[in-house]
């Protein structure tokens, strides 16, 4: 008996150590690759717990807005770190720099843009986080929302229709109790599904295992996307506001060529021919498909094709802030075509008319 018992004991000796090993070199290997693609260990910024949006960093400061007090529509852009800004100066982001161009020379309808942008939302998310603020806040002229990596990124990672940021310790933390024996250990239940381990197994499936462009499940978070979007017009349109959703540039979904130049100086982390580009491709382009003859849809997939520099960041989705100031130039061309400027009104060809906010209502 007693070899036995100590048969057992070394067994699960050492079964404990390969588990930690597994969640060590995870830890390692998500932390590392952090590093590497985005110049910090830890991915994305410091957040805070919210009861209707999750989780937040609050909206970021944008600069070139006319001065507080003065008449002037409202613009809220939406969107994940792209819209946020991946840089550290907040006069460098999409917002700041389309207030810039919107706002030259007193224009007849001066705009305050204001960054809702969170790292790692998706339309999942950003919809959450539009009933918040229209809960907290007088609803905007306009709504913006700049997606399509985080849709693509998270679908191809969790493989189910509702995949957004934190999805699996978010559900094995509320359904896994009652799912299981294993759930009545509660913190252990709860430490696996945060694990690095199963981080890593989430990352090895977005990058190795490739998505079936024939898969129902795809064919779910496409629907399920559309229906996001298609609320959110709704929404916006019962509060007297315009919805615009604009579909991001990224490196790995360009269908345009690009100057060989520019492309030898362009270094990512991934081929064109890894199954980390086919996942995202297959559900970006699933997207677009779907998307593109919505009254709201804007295609910028292409918009970065003419650089005369490099403007992605290594992971191929953040742009620099050349990238960032062709973004918010043609955002800023979008809405100076679709929204004609007369008086104290806006006329949106195919919109609703916008008025500029009356000091009372302010």
């Amino acid at each position: 008996m007693k070899r036995i018992f100590r048969g057992l004991f070394i067994t699960l000796k050492w079964l404990v150590f390969g588990l930690i090993m597994v969640e060590v070199s995870s830890f390692l290997a998500i932390s590392l690759s952090n590093y590497w693609i985005y110049g910090q260990l830890r991915d994305g910024e410091r957040v805070n717990y919210d009861p209707y949006a999750l989780f937040l960093e609050g909206v970021r400061p944008t600069l070139n807005n006319p001065p507080p007090g003065k008449q002037a529509l409202t613009f809220w852009f939406f969107g994940g770190s792209t819209m946020r800004g991946a840089t550290d100066f907040n006069d460098r982001t999409i917002p700041s720099f389309l207030a810039k161009e919107w706002n030259r020379e007193e224009p007849k309808a001066p705009a305050t843009m204001v960054n809702h942008g969170e790292d790692g939302f998706n339309s999942l998310m950003e919809t959450k986080y539009l009933q918040k603020v229209l809960i907290d806040e007088a609803a905007p002229n306009l709504i913006v929302f700049y997606d399509g990596a985080n849709d693509s990124a998270y679908f191809a990672q969790q493989r189910t229709p509702n995949a957004h940021q934190g999805y699996d310790r978010v559900r094995g933390l509320i359904e896994d109790y009652h799912r299981s024996l294993f759930g009545l250990l509660k913190p252990l239940n709860a430490a696996m599904w945060s694990s690095f381990t199963y981080e890593f197994y989430d990352k090895l499936r977005q990058g190795v295992i490739r998505i079936n462009p024939r898969d129902p499940v795809l064919r779910q978070f496409v629907d399920s996307c559309e229906k996001r979007y298609d609320y959110v017009n709704k929404v916006a349109a019962s509060f007297g506001a315009q919805f615009l959703l604009i579909w991001q540039p990224c490196w790995w979904a360009e269908t345009e060529p690009v100057a060989a130049q520019v492309r030898n100086h362009e270094y990512l982390i991934m081929g064109k021919q890894s199954a980390l580009r086919h996942n995202f491709v297959v559900t970006y382009r699933a997207l677009v498909d779907r998307l593109q003859h919505k009254p709201y849809f804007v295609n910028f997939q292409n918009i970065l094709c003419s650089r005369k520099e490099p403007v992605y960041q290594p992971d191929g989705i953040h742009v620099l802030d050349g990238g960032r100031k062709i973004v918010a130039q043609n955002i800023n061309r979008i809405m100076k075509e679709r929204l004609l400027i007369s008086g104290n009104n806006v006329k949106a060809h195919g919109w609703a008319t916008l008025h500029l906010p009356k000091a009372q209502d302010r």
